[in-house]
């Protein structure tokens, strides 16, 4: 968490679009994503996680091993961001396996906001 905002701080955490006509406008879109759908810290975990990993099918047991969380909080997350459409989950042997979705907008924002969380480490 940023305790303060400058703009080299502000311009490292969130994306600029890069249209010709304004190269330094705020990605609007990714905004929007992050405030609809970022709302809790563990929310926060499971995207980057997505985010970071765009192309996994994880069950709620390893994705709250890997981000370092209780299965429940994370289960009712994953729950949640399927209905939402962000995930999409799939009932197999090893139980529900979680995946993002496959719409490229929602595919654009989690692998940003995980670009973001990766360039203020």
């Amino acid at each position: 968490m940023m305790s303060q905002s400058s703009p080299a701080a502000l311009n490292a955490f969130f994306p600029f679009s890069t249209h010709a006509s304004q190269p330094r406008e705020i990605d609007v879109e990714f905004l929007t994503f992050v405030e609809r759908y970022a709302t809790s810290l563990t929310r926060w975990d499971v995207l980057v996680y997505f985010g970071e990993n765009p192309t996994a099918q994880a069950n709620a047991e390893r994705i709250a091993s890997q981000v370092g969380r209780q299965v429940h909080p994370i289960e009712k997350e994953l729950n949640d961001l399927v209905y939402l459409g962000v995930l999409h989950a799939d009932k197999e042997s090893q139980g529900i396996m979680y995946h993002l979705a496959e719409a490229p907008g929602i595919q654009r924002a989690v692998i940003n906001l995980a670009r973001c969380c990766q360039a203020q480490a």
